[in-house]
C-alpha cells in the first residue's frame, strides 16, 4: 500500500539502515560498543598524526631548554705556510734576533664554552611557553579522542537500531503474509473477496520495497563502521538487544556544565595557548635587557701565538671571563614584535571565553535533548500498548468477518511503527545520554 510505504520510510529510513544480505553461511560478529571504540583508536590515522603532533611539540620543549645548557664549540685548523718570506730579524751586538721565525706546519686548536647567566628571562620564559603549548598539544589529542568516539557512537546505534527495525519488519512481513493466506483461503471458500487478499497482498509488497531501500543504505552504515574500527568491510556486525545499557538517572544541568568547563579539552587548549602566550609576551620584553655570558678558552696551538719569538711546539693557553652586550637599538625597533605578541595572547583570550560560551550552548542542548528522549520513551511505550491493543481488536473483527483490510491494514501499519519508535528510541536514549557525557569531556570508554 502506497501509504504504508510512505509511512515507513519517513519514519525510520532517517536513523535505521539495515546490512547486505550475504551468503546464509556467514556469521555475524557481535560488537560490544566499548569494543568498537578501543578499535577504532587503535585504527585511527588521524590519532596516530595527532600522537606525533603532541611527540613534536614535547622535542620543542627540549629545544627550547637546550638554550640554557652550556654552549661547547671545537675548532681545528692546520695550515702550511709558504716559504718565500724572510724572516724579520734585528742585528744586536750580542747577536742577531729573530721575531717572526719562519714556522711552516702551523695548528690552532680550541674549545670554547660559553654559559648563558642572564638573558632577561629569555630562556625561561619561552621554555615555560613550549611546555604550554605541548600540553596545549596534549588537550587536542584528547579533543580527537572524544570526537572518534562521537562518531563510532553514532555507527554504532544507528546500526543497532537497523539489527532491530530489521527483525520487526520482517516478523511484520511474516505475519502479514500468514495473514494473506487466512484470507486466501476465505476467498476459496467464497468468504471474502480477491481484492481483499490483494490488499493484504499489496502491504507485504510495500514493506518488501521499504525493506530494500533500507537494507541498500545499511550497506553504507555497515561499512563506514568496519572501516572506522579496522574490520574486514565484509564484516557482518551484530548488535544484540542486550548490548544496550539500563537508562542512566539525570543530574541536575549545571553539574554537566561545570564538568564540561572543568574537562572540556578544547578549553584546556585554549587556556594553556593563552597562557603559552602571555610567557611569549615576557619572553619578548627581554629583548631590552642585556644579555650576560660566562665565556672561557682552552688553547692548544703550534705555535703558541703568546709565545715570542714564536716556538715549532705545541703549546696551551687558556682564559675565563664574562661578556655582556646589550641591544640598545631593540629599546624602539623591538616594540612592535611585543605589540604583537600581546594581541596574539589577547585574540587566544577572546576565542577562550567564546569556547566557553558556546560548549555551554551544546551542554544544554545535549542535556534538552536527552530528556526528551526520556519523555518519549514513556510517550512510545503508551503509544504501543495502545497501538497493540487496537490491532488485536482489528485482528478479531476481521477474523470474524467485521471489518475490511484497510482497518486492519490500518491497525497493523500503527503497531509496526510503534514497534519501530520503541526500537529507535530505546538506542536514542543511550545515544543522547553517550552525546551528553561527552559534550561534558568524559570518555564514554572511561564512563
Amino acid at each position: 500500500m502506497h501509504f504504508m510505504s510512505k509511512k515507513l520510510i519517513a519514519g525510520f529510513i532517517p536513523v535505521v539502515m539495515l546490512l547486505p544480505l550475504l551468503s546464509g553461511a556467514q556469521q555475524a560478529q557481535p560488537l560490544p560498543l566499548q569494543e568498537a571504540l578501543l578499535l577504532a583508536r587503535r585504527h585511527s590515522s588521524q590519532l596516530k598524526a595527532d600522537s606525533m603532533q603532541y611527540s613534536i611539540a614535547g622535542t620543542k620543549v627540549s629545544q627550547v631548554s637546550a638554550n640554557a645548557l652550556p654552549q661547547v664549540s671545537l675548532n681545528a685548523t692546520y695550515q702550511r705556510l709558504s716559504n718565500n718570506i724572510t724572516p724579520f730579524s734585528i742585528a744586536l751586538p750580542t747577536g742577531t734576533f729573530v721575531l717572526n721565525p719562519q714556522i711552516l706546519n702551523q695548528s690552532y686548536n680550541a674549545v670554547q664554552l660559553t654559559q648563558l647567566l642572564y638573558g632577561g628571562g629569555r630562556v625561561n620564559n619561552s621554555r615555560a611557553a613550549a611546555k604550554k603549548e605541548a600540553a596545549a598539544a596534549g588537550a587536542d589529542y584528547a579533543g580527537s579522542l572524544l570526537q572518534l568516539d562521537q562518531q563510532v557512537t553514532d555507527l554504532w546505534f544507528n546500526l543497532y537500531n537497523a539489527r532491530a527495525s530489521e527483525k520487526i519488519v520482517l516478523k511484520n512481513i511474516e505475519a502479514l503474509s500468514k495473514k494473506r493466506d487466512d484470507l486466501d483461503a476465505y476467498r476459496e471458500q467464497g468468504i471474502v473477496l480477491a481484492n481483499d487478499v490483494l490488499k493484504i497482498e499489496l502491504s507485504v509488497t510495500s514493506l518488501r520495497s521499504s525493506l530494500a531501500d533500507i537494507t541498500s543504505m545499511a550497506g553504507t552504515l555497515n561499512y563506514n563502521l568496519c572501516l572506522a574500527t579496522g574490520l574486514d568491510p565484509a564484516t557482518i556486525i551484530d548488535i544484540p538487544d542486550n548490548y544496550l545499557e539500563e537508562v542512566s538517572a539525570t543530574e541536575p544541568l549545571q553539574t554537566y556544565v561545570g564538568a564540561a568547563l572543568a574537562q572540556r579539552p578544547e578549553l584546556k587548549g585554549f587556556q594553556l595557548r593563552s597562557e603559552a602566550a602571555a610567557y611569549r609576551v615576557k619572553a619578548a620584553k627581554s629583548d631590552y635587557l642585556p644579555v650576560l655570558n660566562l665565556i672561557g678558552s682552552f688553547n692548544y696551538d703550534h705555535p703558541n701565538q703568546r709565545i715570542i719569538p714564536n716556538v715549532a711546539h705545541y703549546d696551551y693557553s687558556a682564559f675565563a671571563g664574562l661578556n655582556l652586550s646589550w641591544k640598545i637599538s631593540a629599546l624602539y625597533a623591538n616594540r612592535s614584535h611585543v605589540s604583537e605578541s600581546k594581541l596574539s595572547a589577547l585574540k587566544l583570550s577572546g576565542n577562550w571565553q567564546q569556547a566557553k560560551e558556546n560548549i555551554q550552548g551544546e551542554v544544554n542542548s545535549r542535556y534538552l535533548e536527552y530528556r526528551k528522549t526520556l519523555d518519549k520513551m514513556t510517550l512510545i511505550k503508551t503509544e504501543l500498548t495502545q497501538a497493540t491493543e487496537n490491532y488485536r481488536v482489528e485482528q478479531n473483527r476481521l477474523d470474524a468477518q467485521t471489518t475490511t483490510p484497510t482497518d486492519f491494514l490500518d491497525a497493523n501499519a500503527r503497531l509496526l511503527q510503534a514497534q519501530l519508535n520503541l526500537a529507535t528510541a530505546k538506542a536514542n536514549v543511550q545515544l543522547a545520554y553517550h552525546k551528553l557525557l561527552q559534550s561534558t569531556g568524559t570518555s564514554t570508554t572511561t564512563k
